[in-house]
């Protein structure tokens, strides 16, 4: 069985990778993954200096994504608002048709 450290390791560039593909079913996967992880530190793992650093990187990685979602989500609502509003063109012009 890989140490957490080579667990969060992985983890990190699996979630960097479904990332720069992104592929936002794996990186709900991988988000599973992560919470299994973070479940399963010990006490003795609170104080592995490198481990805390491997934990920081992917609070990173999660503010990235955090950023992306947050980005998608403003681009389809504006996208919806204007097919919505293209609608309600149409549907202004019909009776006139």
């Amino acid at each position: 069985m890989s140490s957490p450290k080579q667990a969060f390791a992985l983890l990190a560039n699996r979630l960097r990778d479904a990332f720069a593909a992104g592929d936002w079913e794996a990186i709900a996967l991988l988000d599973e993954e992560c919470r299994s992880l973070v479940a399963a530190l010990g006490e003795e793992d609170a104080s592995d200096a490198e481990l805390r650093e491997q934990l920081a990187e992917l609070s990173r990685i999660y503010r990235e994504l955090q950023q992306a979602g947050q980005a998608e989500r403003e681009r389809l609502a504006g996208e919806l608002m204007r097919l919505n509003q293209s609608k309600q063109v149409n549907q202004a012009y019909k009776p006139l048709g």
